[in-house]
C-alpha cells in the first residue's frame, strides 16, 4: 500500500513541476492606449516558434498601429526581430495576427505594439 501512495506523490510532484514550467509567461508590451492584446498563444513547428494574437481596439474609431515581433533564444539574447508591420484595427473588431520564427531554436518572444515605427 505505502508503495502505491509514494508513487502517486512522486508522479503527481513531477506532474505539478512540469505543469509550473510549461507555463512561461507571454510577452507583449503596448504603446498605444486603445489597442489591447485579447489573447495570445504560441506553438513549436518543429525548430520555430509560432505566436498567434488577437489584437482588440477598445475605442470606437479605426486605429492605425503597428507591431513587429522579437524573438529569444532559452538564455534571453535576442535572435531576430521582424520589421514593423502595419495594422488597421477598427472599433471594437478583433483582428488576428500570427508570426513565425525564421531562425531555428527561438524559445520566448516578445510582440510589440506601437503608434510609431520609428
Amino acid at each position: 500500500m505505502w508503495r502505491i501512495s509514494a508513487s502517486f506523490c512522486i508522479v503527481l510532484c513531477l506532474a505539478l513541476l512540469l505543469a509550473s514550467c510549461g507555463g512561461r509567461p507571454t510577452h507583449h508590451y503596448v504603446d498605444t492606449k486603445d489597442v489591447k492584446v485579447d489573447s495570445i498563444s504560441h506553438t513549436v513547428d518543429g525548430d520555430f516558434l509560432v505566436v498567434s494574437a488577437v489584437l482588440k481596439n477598445s475605442g470606437s474609431s479605426v486605429r492605425h498601429s503597428v507591431y513587429r515581433m522579437q524573438w529569444f533564444d532559452a538564455s534571453g539574447a535576442l535572435l531576430e526581430q521582424s520589421a514593423w508591420r502595419p495594422i488597421i484595427i477598427k472599433g471594437e473588431v478583433p483582428i488576428h495576427v500570427k508570426e513565425r520564427s525564421t531562425v531555428p531554436g527561438a524559445t520566448e518572444y516578445t510582440l510589440i505594439i506601437s503608434n510609431d515605427a520609428s
